[in-house]
């Protein structure tokens, strides 16, 4: 993976994504877009080619971040995609395991770990 890596966030709540981007600049990625919706992800997926989406499950709109994933899988399948939520219960980890992820993460995120996955990615 080239450096600095080139991530996309996908999460609705605001508060999260804006500290999302700004613990992952301090680590000194690059974000390369943030999506609330998951046909925002799917497109910005496609259209920014990030070198990974960090993706929440519960999204505004229709399509939830299972769905957005495995869409973006059929455009890219080599897409690294890490899961950060706060559903974690193992009903939802084995509909996510589906799309084959990188990792999955439970919120509040521990940005230390989120840097080793990241970093383990190249």
């Amino acid at each position: 993976m080239p450096w600095p890596p080139r991530v996309l966030i996908v999460e609705d709540e605001s508060i999260i994504a804006l500290a999302t981007k700004a613990n992952l600049k301090r680590m000194g990625c690059e974000v390369v877009a943030t999506a609330a919706t998951g046909l925002q992800a799917v497109e910005y997926a496609a259209r920014k080619r990030p070198d990974v989406v960090l993706m929440d499950i519960m999204l505004e709109g229709s399509m939830d971040g299972i769905e957005a994933a495995s869409r973006i899988r059929e455009n890219n399948p080599a897409m690294p995609i890490i899961y950060c939520t706060a559903y974690t219960d193992s009903a939802t980890r084995v509909q996510a395991a589906q799309t084959n992820p990188t990792a999955f993460m439970g919120k509040p995120l521990d940005y230390g770990v989120l840097k080793e996955l990241i970093d383990e990615l190249e």
